[in-house]
């Protein structure tokens, strides 16, 4: 305060904060001790003007505080008198909640002992709720217990109705399940009739429908099915059928291709590494009629595995349930899921295609190999016949078949390896034949009898697969790379000279050579085309592009020879211009023209030199 009793100014104040002094005063991690050690050890002047130097700040302070409290007395006043307001209004609000908590104490006083009693009776209206409730599916369990007792026929031990005595059963574990009986003595003493009971009602829907698959039984099997659908194993039911004949069919498949086993099954020796092949003579026929009994056998559990299930299908397609009226094949597929038939094509074919790559292996196929390789025509007929039987057991109207035309292909694919190994063979087979009969050099031609030798090759290679449509369109590609094969080589072998256009004398050694050439390539043409009505016309029209190419080959040879002759004729033809026919009637018709005689020589010489003699049939009677 200044002098007359005034206020400081407000301002000096504030400038204590810009004040060095002060700064150290304002850390949070003020400490005492060490400000007085530093002030001490860091300053030159003694303790004791030291310590006037903080009095005279703290006195500064005080006076600064003075000032402050001065300037801002109409606040603190104010802020003094809220808070006298505050603190009446809160004695009234503290006065307000006791009295509530004294009233909420005497109404808890109040409600709490009828709440304990209603808690209590609560309690037992559960308790006394949940014991009705176990009663009452007790009574129910008992009472269907004893209905399914009532479905057991005293004389034969059967079931009366086994479907009923199926839904009792699903009944009654429900109950048990969703009441939890267990441990109820009067519960326990049922469970052993009620797992017999079980076993035998489940081995019966198994014996039926093993009945109706066999009998093809539509009955049969519907009233299996509704036995499962009642257990609620319908959808396990299914799958384990489709299980069972995968299983069982990969089994056949691995011990029917299997050379040791096949080879002990055939009487021969299993341990020896060759099996079979070390056989002759009707032991070697022995085991191969051994394998194709077996392949047979195979094929049929094929056909039976996939009519069994279609059978099934065909049920599951029509059978509701008499009481949900649901469709049993949507409560056994979802609605992405392929058909049951179509599982088993898919479960069937992969170890059957397995089984065949496997012996089509050079090590492990062994004897296995060879003969499928050799008679593949044979088990490709197997698999065709197998496939339209089962297209044919399964032609239903209102039905859809189990497997459709386009799939034959896929149970084909599975003996590829085989086809593709008889197709490299039998183009071999003619190869080879067509180099003997052809080679391709200048040297002389073949004879006859390799000639025929290598037209018998391709009837018979032709006449090996002429069941089978597929098989012969494939064979005919094969036979026409043995007619390209051919044509090629007779194009080497053709001489080309000016020899070939010699007309006069007789027959040069290159026109000899081209002629045999042409008559040899004429006489397979022929021998071929004679096959083609007979053939199937996708391998007719395989064999019509290399015939026209033997065709080509064989009238190229020949052709500068022919030129030249029609080249000479027309020479001699046109000497009629230079004729005198004037001379010549006045000669009278004693004798030809010249020119005539020259083309009559002509021909003459070039039938008798240049064309093989031909029997023409008799065209009219003498």
């Amino acid at each position: 305060m200044g002098k007359g009793g005034e206020p400081a100014d407000p301002v000096s104040a504030g400038t204590l904060h810009a004040d060095a002094a002060y700064a150290p005063f304002l850390a949070d991690d003020f400490d005492a001790t060490e400000f007085a050690s530093n002030a001490l050890a860091g300053s030159h002047t003694t303790a004791q003007a030291q310590t006037h130097s903080l009095q005279d700040r703290i006195q500064r302070l005080q006076i600064s505080l003075r000032e402050e409290v001065l300037h801002r007395r109409p606040e603190v006043l104010q802020q003094a008198a809220q808070l006298r307001d505050t603190e009446a209004a809160m004695q009234g609000i503290t006065l307000a909640v006791d009295t509530m908590h004294s009233a909420l104490q005497r109404a808890k006083a109040l409600i709490m002992e009828p709440y304990e009693q209603l808690q209590l009776k609560t309690q037992q209206l559960r308790n006394l709720h949940g014991t009705v409730e176990l009663l009452r599916q007790l009574i129910q369990r008992l009472k269907l217990v004893a209905k399914l007792r009532q479905q057991i026929d005293a004389k034969s031990g059967g079931y009366t109705d086994l479907a009923k005595a199926a839904k009792l059963l699903a009944d009654i574990e429900t109950i048990s399940i969703e009441g939890n009986l267990a441990g109820i003595d009067i519960v326990d003493a049922d469970n052993e009739f009620l797992q017999n009971t079980w076993q035998a009602v489940h081995g019966q829907a198994q014996a039926a429908l093993q009945r109706g698959i066999e009998t093809l039984s539509q009955a049969d099997v519907g009233s299996a099915l509704q036995v499962y659908f009642n257990l609620g194993l319908l959808t396990q039911a299914v799958s384990e059928l489709l299980e069972q004949h995968t299983r069982q069919f990969a089994a056949s498949v691995k011990d029917i291709l299997d050379p040791k086993k096949l080879s002990a099954g055939a009487g021969a020796p299993a341990s020896s590494s060759e099996g079979p092949r070390a056989a002759h003579g009707s032991a070697t026929n022995k085991w191969q009629e051994h394998m194709w009994q077996k392949l047979s056998l195979l094929m049929e559990k094929l056909r039976l595995s996939i009519v069994s299930i279609w059978h099934v299908q065909r049920v599951l397609a029509k059978k509701r349930d008499p009481l949900t009226h649901v469709l049993f094949i949507d409560e056994c597929l979802d609605e992405d899921s392929p058909l049951p038939s179509e599982q088993i094509w898919a479960s069937l074919t992969g170890p059957l295609r397995e089984g065949l790559a496997t012996a089509a292996a050079p090590v492990k196929g062994g004897f296995v190999r060879e003969a499928l390789t050799s008679h593949y025509p044979r088990l490709a007929a197997l698999l065709e016949e197998t496939f339209q039987r089962i297209l044919q057991d399964t032609n239903v109207k209102g039905v859809a078949a189990a497997v459709t035309p386009e799939q034959q292909a896929e149970l084909l694919d599975a003996a590829a390896p085989f086809q593709n190994a008889y197709l490299g063979a039998s183009l071999t087979r003619m190869s080879d034949a067509v180099t003997a009969a052809f080679p391709g050099t200048s040297r002389t031609l073949t004879s006859s009898a390799e000639l025929q030798k290598c037209i018998a090759r391709m009837h018979d290679e032709v006449r090996m697969v002429a069941d089978s449509p597929r098989l012969s369109a494939l064979i005919a590609k094969t036979v026409g790379k043995a007619l390209q094969l051919m044509a090629e080589k007779a194009e080497y072998m053709t001489f080309a000279g000016p020899e070939m256009r010699q007309v006069e004398g007789p027959c040069s050694p290159g026109q000899q050579r081209n002629m045999k050439l042409c008559s040899q390539l004429q006489e397979v043409h022929r021998s071929l085309l004679t096959l083609l009505p007979r053939m199937q016309p996708p391998a007719a029209a395989a064999l019509m592009a290399p015939l026209e190419a033997i065709q080509s080959v064989a009238l190229e040879a020949v052709l500068p020879i022919f030129k030249a002759m029609v080249e000479t004729a027309e020479e001699i033809i046109l000497r009629l211009h230079t004729e005198s026919f004037a001379e010549t009637s006045q000669q009278g018709m004693t004798q030809a023209s010249a020119y005539m005689q020259a083309l009559t020589a002509h021909l003459t010489h070039c039938s008798s030199s240049r064309l093989p003699p031909r029997k023409c049939p008799r065209l009219c009677p003498l």
